[in-house]
């Protein structure tokens, strides 16, 4: 419906998830040049089946000043990423505007809403559903923020992220022929490198 794998990007900077490991590997924002971030990249066809599915790494490459911030620049999947981590949780920059794309602390029933181009209509306003909710991916079972995200009149995404590993898992809606949701791609975490 709208996005590319760049957003997908920008929604794997997410709030609080732990892995249900002794020993995560964890950041809290902080990166660093080489951090990077490992999803399989799953689309589908409404009636479920698998149409392709690859490997997208994203890697943390330099900083840039923006709009007054210093801003980690993400590249792979597409054209450059920026992002950055406030008091409120992640930021990312569309059509030059500094976004929260991500809730970091959230609580259940915080909303935000989420800007994908400046086309009408090409938003998400996200609620988090759940806390602590745990969600298995390739990289593991990790506890995340749960939140889904929908615009003015079907669901739009359904976000698992948290502020170790940042997006951990996600699924983007389309509507079908026959009008009815169906999941057009899937994100999931394989391997997060702080």
């Amino acid at each position: 419906m709208k996005k590319n794998i760049l957003f997908l990007f920008v929604i794997l900077f997410a709030i609080s998830c732990k892995k249900d490991d002794p020993s995560p590997a964890t950041t809290t924002g902080d990166f660093k040049i080489g951090t990077a971030w490992v999803y399989k990249y799953t689309q589908f066809d409404e009636t479920g089946t698998v149409l392709s599915s690859n490997n997208v790494t994203l890697t943390i490459t330099s900083q840039e000043t923006l709009l007054g911030e210093t801003w980690w620049v993400a590249t792979g999947g597409g054209a450059p990423s920026h992002i950055r981590k406030a008091a409120d949780g992640y930021h990312t920059i569309t059509n030059g505007i500094s976004q929260l794309n991500f809730k970091v602390p959230a609580a259940l029933n915080d909303t935000w809403r989420t800007t994908y181009s400046s086309a009408a209509g090409d938003y998400s306003d996200f609620k988090v559903m759940a806390v602590n909710q745990n969600v298995t991916v390739p990289m593991g079972t990790i506890s995340c923020y749960y939140a889904e995200g929908n615009d003015s009149n079907s669901l739009e995404d359904k976000i698992w992220y948290n502020d170790a590993n940042m997006l951990v898992k996600q699924q983007e809606y389309d509507e079908s022929s026959t009008g009815t949701m169906f999941v057009g791609f899937s994100l999931e975490l394989v391997s997060f490198t702080p």
